[in-house]
């Protein structure tokens, strides 16, 4: 199924000029566990995912079978899960007025006495 937000990264004709060279790069198998591209499907994977920095290119791309490929899916997911859930529970700095307005109040306690 195609994304809803328009043509995919990876497939436009230079992320398939990269998977073929990648391909004959690899030797057709998979980087992790050696499976052989004619005997299952083989995938262009992003060594490091765009999401953390990585690029389209070839030195960021290898072929893996889609069982390391689903597994190493599933851990950028859940650093990616954890990278969000940091920046949504991370505790909230004080705003620079605050202290402003500590002093001030400070201030005026001391004058009432």
């Amino acid at each position: 199924m195609p994304w809803s937000n328009g043509p995919s990264r990876t497939s436009t004709p230079e992320w398939r000029k990269i998977r073929r060279a990648c391909i004959t790069r690899d030797g057709n198998t998979c980087a992790e566990c050696g499976a052989d591209g004619r005997q299952v499907r083989l995938d262009c994977d992003h060594i490091i995912p765009v999401a953390e920095g990585g690029t389209d290119t070839l030195d960021n791309a290898r072929m893996l079978c889609t069982t390391c490929h689903a597994a190493k899916t599933r851990r950028e997911t859940e650093r990616g899960r954890a990278r969000r859930n940091a920046k949504r529970y991370r505790a909230k700095e004080p705003h620079p007025m605050d202290a402003i307005l500590a002093q001030q109040q400070a201030n005026q306690q001391c004058e009432q006495h």
